[in-house]
């Protein structure tokens, strides 16, 4: 009987130290866990900035382009109507 008591005893002192372990081991985890998180989160953080930016370049090409159109469509038309001004209104 004694004899069996000694093996519970053995075996609760390596569970206790599986548990130790493991615990060990699971907060170095949730540590790794939490860096990696932060990480992922500075690149995406830089990734929104530079997205951000490259929404600012389109925003302003887009208004340029929009500017340039505009004069090109009343070049187009100045020199359609033009001809037909001429032609149709009487030279004083």
């Amino acid at each position: 009987m004694a004899h069996l008591e000694g093996a519970y005893e053995q075996v609760s002192q390596r569970l206790n130290g599986i548990d130790l372990r493991l615990a060990g081991v699971e907060q170095k985890i949730d540590m790794t866990r939490d860096v990696l998180l932060a990480q992922m989160n500075e690149r995406f953080a830089a990734v929104d900035l530079r997205f951000a930016s490259f929404d600012e370049r389109f925003i302003s090409l887009e208004k340029r382009l929009d500017q340039k159109f505009l004069w090109v469509i009343g070049l187009v038309l100045i020199s359609i109507l033009l001809p037909l001004v001429q032609r149709f209104v009487p030279h004083g």
